[in-house]
């Protein structure tokens, strides 16, 4: 019989497996959207793709019922619509179905009131924190010329958006019980903007394997996996020691957020 894992050491294994989950999340979040927005935004792509992921990546870690629910809605909706139509579904209709279930969700599920404390709050620090940190590489490219490949991209932006997150949130007034008066909006929302994520992400998959011309979403899936494995690589390697090292410091507002 082996040695089971010392118990001091669990929570720190536990902490690197959920930050390395973020990461898993992040990356391609990251990558189809900063190629997405690339034609409009230019060198603020990368900032508005962070910030996206950040608030997205936020969700999953602060309010995790909730943004599983959410999945679940997205990837429900995509499957309902290929069925009925094929993996070529307009991703608009599948936007406005998983929205406007999700808004239902959001009004009749009363989620566990830890997981969703402050959702509001939570989403939109992980977007500015997301920003904050696209925006420190977008200056170092600037004045300093320095940039970066892909996997080193993904493993700053997950490692220093989730330190930058918790460090944040632990500042915030803690609400004294009870669910804020538009908790069930900010809940809506948030499941529905995951929601909608979900489902056009699992569409533009499918469409790889669809015969005809690829979707929009489809050619810009095909465009970044050249660099996605090893920029998804990093960014749990990353997420996993950043995560791991705050619970050996013993830093508890981790805790709290």
């Amino acid at each position: 019989m082996g040695q089971a894992i010392p118990l001091h050491w669990s929570p720190v294994l536990i902490r690197a497996a959920v930050w390395s989950l973020i990461g898993m999340i992040y990356t391609p979040l990251y990558l189809v959207l900063s190629e997405l927005l690339a034609p409009a935004l230019g060198a603020f792509a990368g900032m508005a793709a962070a910030a996206a992921a950040g608030g997205i990546g936020a969700a999953f870690y602060g309010a995790r019922q909730l943004a599983l629910m959410a999945s679940l809605i997205g990837t429900g909706c995509a499957v309902v619509a290929m069925a009925i139509t094929g993996p070529d579904v307009a991703p608009w209709i599948l936007s406005l179905a998983a929205v406007l279930l999700s808004i239902a969700v959001g009004f009749l599920v009363r989620f566990p009131h830890r997981c969703t404390a402050d959702v509001g709050v939570k989403v939109l620090a992980g977007l500015v924190t997301g920003a904050f940190a696209a925006g420190l590489l977008l200056a170092a490219e600037h004045f300093l010329g320095i940039r970066l490949p892909p996997p080193a991209v993904l493993a700053f932006l997950v490692s220093v958006t989730g330190v930058l997150y918790v460090s944040v949130l632990v500042a915030r007034p803690v609400r004294a019980g009870g669910r804020g008066r538009f908790c069930d909006v900010s809940e809506g929302l948030v499941i529905g903007v995951i929601a909608v994520v979900a489902a056009n992400g699992l569409a533009a998959f499918a469409g790889i394997f669809a015969v005809g011309d690829p979707g929009a979403l489809t050619e810009v899936l095909l465009r970044v996996t050249e660099s996605l494995p090893a920029a998804l690589l990093a960014a749990m390697f990353a997420g996993a020691v950043a995560g791991g090292l705050l619970e050996v410091f013993e830093f508890d507002w981790v805790d709290r957020v």
